[in-house]
């Protein structure tokens, strides 16, 4: 069985612009598996992205040290500059990944913003808008600009990444959860509708992982509970029964699985990367 199942594929990875964040691992763990890769961020600053002061993939010099990466992989791989809620852009830089790689094979939509991660009366319009301009037309839009060229060839696959918070629900995570759960609606629809053509539409469901947002979010915990952040973490942890958080490569693994000919036969599937923790159905 060959050790490299995605070679001669051209993947993009959405949101890969951090050092310590679920897209670099996703670029990596493809690149491992054989495929080219182009990673995709901002690479500027959004103040209005931001959560707990963490900027979202906002240093063009991270980005490129994650092409950097795969390429010590022995793998091509090129660093786009995208705004995935700038329609007009999102091709621009599709076609610049076709015009280096080729057309790109396995889209990996993991951009997004926890913008909107409050009560539901202390979200006002303008986060709501960031919230489903950003988690759900973003993703729209990338597939819209990838598919012409996955129609060619036959054959395509598509992972969003989700979110558990988009199979269920906790209070005052306002309109992330609302985002999440239209990317599963929209995971599940394309799945139906892309077949036919030869591409495959799955989603992965993270729950919590160490990343810079995730160690955001501990933070966010922390002040709501009264307590430091390690308590934090450790009582959230706990709550998983596995007994850990999990780490982006848990994400990778999943993302790199769902993409690659192993899983040619699951499709609009949502699979959690939770470690058996279900929120909101307790």
């Amino acid at each position: 069985m060959t050790t490299q199942p995605l070679a001669g594929s051209v993947a993009l990875v959405t949101g890969a612009g951090r050092a310590r964040g679920i897209g670099r691992a996703i670029a990596l763990c493809l690149a491992r598996a054989g495929a080219d890769v182009a990673v995709s961020d901002l690479a500027r600053p959004a103040p209005h992205l931001d959560l707990a002061g963490v900027g979202v993939g906002d240093n063009p010099d991270e980005l490129e040290a994650t092409a950097e990466l795969v390429r010590k992989i022995g793998r091509r791989s090129v660093a786009v500059p995208m705004d995935i809620s700038d329609a007009a852009g999102v091709g621009a830089g599709v076609a610049s990944v076709a015009e280096s790689l080729g057309p790109v094979t396995i889209l990996v939509n993991n951009a997004g913003t926890a913008v909107g991660t409050a009560p539901f009366d202390e979200v006002d319009d303008a986060a709501w808008e960031t919230s489903l301009r950003v988690n759900v037309l973003g993703p729209i839009g990338v597939i819209r600009a990838v598919l012409p060229g996955m129609r060619a060839a036959r054959t395509g696959a598509i992972v969003n990444v989700a979110s558990t918070l988009g199979l269920a629900a906790l209070p005052e995570y306002g309109a992330y959860v609302v985002s999440k759960h239209a990317v599963v609606g929209l995971t599940r629809l394309l799945s139906q509708e892309l077949a036919p053509s030869g591409i495959r539409v799955n989603a992965v469901a993270p729950g919590y992982v160490v990343t810079d947002m995730g160690l955001a979010e501990q933070a966010m915990v922390a002040q709501s509970s009264g307590v430091t952040i390690d308590e934090a973490a450790e009582s959230i942890a706990g709550s998983i029964p596995i007994g850990r958080l999990g780490v982006p490569d848990d994400v990778a693994e999943a993302v790199t699985w769902l993409a690659g000919p192993a899983s040619t036969f699951i499709n609009g599937a949502v699979l959690p990367v939770h470690g058996g923790q279900v929120p909101g159905f307790s």
